[in-house]
């Protein structure tokens, strides 16, 4: 069964294919994962993905994992009633990604910070497109690359291409840090939304709200749009000290979750 893993991520790029040894690392983590000890998130969809499981069977072993699928911290998967437009091919997957909200005491979205980690899916990734978010006036990357062109599409929010420090070969990851600045808003923000399309791996959302204004009722949310659309599941979501909601999601996919609120 490592053999059959270890395969899979050659040929899907997770792993490049020059780490012959690859079968022998995994083996203790397929061993763990049979026996019932520890299973991740990560080792089931290699599992599911290595052996071609149908949906049906995919969505029994997550249930099984993670008893409440759309809530209490467990996967959440074609949420989405329709496809969004993808304007620019995405030859990476995210691996990680941690958003960070930040609130000001008018109530308005004063910053948003993210931190994500890449998984080339190809040789020779460059870059990474970055679809801006309603309101972004400019992004600032931190640390991993910098800005180096601006797309506009007529169906399509703006994307900017961040390219990165070093080239990717397949299976390599990168890390990228950068902050979005928000134009003034006329009216408070309700809600944040993240959503993803491809697989999009161990994602952790808050959303701070400033010590002088914060909202009476939180509920952590899952859509059937990425913007607008219908709300498919919703349960309360408790600030805590420092005045966040916070979530971790082993990973979305197809997907629009988030937050929303009443002041």
């Amino acid at each position: 069964m490592a053999k059959v893993i270890a395969e899979h991520l050659w040929s899907s790029g997770e792993r490049p294919d020059t780490d012959t040894a690859l079968p022998r690392k995994i083996k203790d983590r397929v061993y763990r994962a049979l026996a019932g000890d520890l299973v991740s998130a990560e080792t089931l969809t290699w599992f599911a993905e290595a052996f071609g499981m149908t949906g049906e069977d995919r969505e029994r072993l997550w249930t099984l994992r993670f008893p409440d699928p759309a809530g209490s911290g467990g996967p959440v998967v074609n949420s989405l009633r329709g496809p969004q437009f993808v304007p620019l091919p995405q030859r990476h997957r995210t691996i990680s990604i941690f958003e960070r909200r930040r609130i000001g005491p008018a109530g308005t979205v004063i910053g948003h910070r993210t931190t994500r980690a890449l998984l080339a899916c190809e040789d020779a990734v460059t870059s990474y497109p970055y679809r801006l978010p309603g309101g972004a006036r400019r992004v600032h990357v931190q640390r991993g690359g910098h800005i180096t062109a601006r797309h506009d599409f007529a169906d399509s929010s703006p994307v900017v291409e961040i390219t990165l420090s070093t080239p990717l070969c397949r299976g390599q990851v990168a890390s990228l840090e950068y902050d979005v600045e928000f134009e003034a808003q006329a009216g408070p923000a309700l809600e944040y939304r993240r959503v993803a399309h491809a697989r999009c791996e161990n994602v952790d959302i808050v959303v701070e709200f400033s010590p002088e204004h914060r909202p009476g009722r939180v509920w952590w949310t899952v859509w059937d749009d990425f913007r607008g659309g219908t709300v498919l599941h919703q349960e309360p979501a408790v600030l805590d000290a420092e005045g966040c909601a916070h979530r971790f999601v082993p990973f979305l996919e197809n997907a629009a979750v988030g937050f929303r609120w009443a002041w």
